[in-house]
């Protein structure tokens, strides 16, 4: 279930302007929970993978993600952005959403499961703008509530 990760200390209301600072708050965020205790190796193996290709997936929306060593068990942070970002989107549209996904480099199957089921939260124009909305981390998190 998607709530298993997504709580309201994992949601960040974000004012930063590029892709890269976007990234790098919500590390931090994960970072602060305890949730990843390897910024460094994380942050590269992000970057590595925007540099493959862009994770922003259009509808305004990014899910950069990753799996490494290091981490025993996935995290999501989620970032709401106080103006849209150029992310190099699919569909060419700036991003005003994003979901950092992190999760143990040998659960391959359990990582597309959560990938997949963020990207089927995020296709319902509905939720989407709700979670744009959302004027607190409690208003964000019931969105996903039962998923």
């Amino acid at each position: 279930m998607i709530s298993t990760y997504i709580d309201e200390d994992s949601v960040v209301f974000c004012g930063e302007t590029k892709k890269v600072q976007v990234i790098n708050q919500l590390i931090e965020k994960a970072v602060e929970n305890g949730t990843l205790s390897c910024p460094n190796q994380f942050k590269e193996a992000i970057f590595d993978r925007e540099s493959i290709m862009s994770t922003g997936l259009g509808m305004g929306v990014a899910v950069p993600h990753a799996k490494i060593d290091g981490i025993n068990e996935f995290f999501v942070v989620c970032g709401v952005l106080e103006n849209p970002v150029d992310w190099d989107s699919l569909d060419g549209e700036p991003v005003d959403l994003v979901f950092l996904i992190g999760g143990p480099a040998e659960r391959q199957k359990d990582y597309l499961m959560l990938l997949s089921k963020i990207t089927l939260v995020i296709k319902n124009e509905e939720t989407r703008k709700a979670l744009r909305e959302a004027s607190s981390a409690e208003t964000f998190v019931k969105q996903f509530q039962g998923l």
